[in-house]
């Protein structure tokens, strides 16, 4: 009977054990695949071995040239995104007022295209930390008397369709009409050839523009919005998202954002980038 009972004993310690250890190794098994996250990005690209990237085409120095040959500060940034995920780039042109809508949707699997991270677009997308800060600039014809946004009253102010530019001078100014425009080069193009009497466009585009030596217009002010870009996702992408906010991250640490601050812009990259994060709301 002692026997027998030993030998019950014995076994169901043994089963015990063997209960344990395949516990133990599914949760390993389960680690493994949630740490490395490359079955999940790859499930959620739309083409494998590829990142299909929108961008609003021109908008310099953030986007520009011809397919496939695309320059730009946001072209090189998402290279590098791409590199660091093994993948290929594929970027599609595509107007920025529907662009969200397009990500949203599974058209790409993510949007650079120097966009604002917002409350409002964030109802729709993902956005991912932010890579770069911008202010607002409103150009005015050359010789012009107005010097700030105060002076825009009863007047006809010109934007990007879609952009927080456009936004800015409907909420903010007291301007008597807001005309929409594809780009940002034909919103400062109507500037010029007096379709608008001003217009308001991101700061760094109305730069570029003037120095490339530009004419017919002039910057009256910068505007200080505190905006910042991300690259937006659809929000049924989270493992795409933490791959690129970790490449992101790498990037800051490592100086190639930087880098990249230089070549376009000639400036170190702002605190305010190098620190920042976002969640999705």
């Amino acid at each position: 009977m002692k026997k027998f009972r030993l030998y019950f004993l014995t076994s169901a310690l043994t089963v015990v054990a063997a209960m344990v250890l395949v516990a133990c190794g599914g949760d390993d098994n389960s680690s493994d695949t949630a740490s490395s996250g490359s079955g999940d990005v790859a499930s959620e690209l739309i083409t494998a071995g590829t990142l299909t990237v929108g961008s609003d085409i021109p908008f310099p120095p953030f986007e520009f040239g011809k397919s496939p040959n695309y320059e730009g500060f946001d072209i090189d940034l998402v290279n590098e995104l791409a590199k660091d995920l093994d993948l290929e780039v594929a970027i599609e042109d595509t107007a920025f007022d529907t662009i969200f809508t397009d990500v949203a949707q599974g058209k790409f699997d993510m949007v650079a295209s120097a966009a604002t991270i917002t409350p409002e677009r964030e109802q729709q997308v993902d956005f991912s930390d932010p890579y770069y800060e911008a202010e607002q600039a409103l150009l005015v014809p050359e010789g012009s008397d107005i010097t700030s946004v105060e002076g825009l009253a009863g007047l006809t102010v010109g934007a990007q369709d879609g952009t927080t530019g456009e936004v800015y001078a409907q909420d903010e100014t007291e301007a008597g009409s807001v005309r929409g425009f594809p780009n940002g080069p034909a919103a400062i193009a109507a500037l010029r050839n007096g379709q608008v009497e001003a217009t308001i466009i991101d700061q760094p585009v109305a730069q570029d523009a003037i120095d490339k030596g530009e004419t017919g217009f002039e910057l009256a002010t910068t505007i200080p919005t505190g905006e910042l870009y991300g690259l937006a996702f659809s929000q049924d992408t989270p493992a795409l998202l933490a791959a690129v906010n970790e490449s992101l991250a790498s990037m800051k640490e490592d100086g190639r954002l930087n880098e990249l601050y230089q070549k376009w812009f000639k400036i170190d990259a702002p605190k305010g980038v190098i620190d920042g994060t976002n969640t999705p709301q």
